[in-house]
């Protein structure tokens, strides 16, 4: 199975054994706390402040409202910052790390 699953589950664990790592990991690096939706945030905030579209994050995040998004995301972080987090990548390559392919007409 090159490049992973493609359909049905991302992961053979169930939720409480998914959790119960979550936790382990939270406190092995000290955070005394789990921000419940924390990447989706952090992935509408730094996409917003990227490309500056509030109505295509909308569609990409499942929200319903421009309004309510921009009122949440809107200067949640710098451009700046954004362009950091967006080049984040794996120190080494891995086999299982599948790269995104952008949309041709994206």
């Amino acid at each position: 199975m090159a490049g992973g699953r493609r359909e049905g589950p991302v992961t053979p664990y169930e939720k409480s054994q998914l959790t119960k790592k979550r936790r382990e990991l939270q406190s092995t690096a000290g955070l005394s706390r789990w921000i419940q939706q924390g990447m989706r945030h952090s992935f509408c905030s730094y996409w917003l402040a990227a490309y500056e579209d509030v109505n295509k994050l909308v569609l990409q995040s499942g929200h319903t409202d421009a309004g309510t998004m921009w009122q949440h995301y809107h200067k949640g972080t710098t451009k700046a910052d954004a362009k950091k987090f967006w080049a984040i990548r794996p120190a080494k390559a891995a086999e299982n790390v599948i790269p995104f392919q952008k949309a041709a007409n994206g």
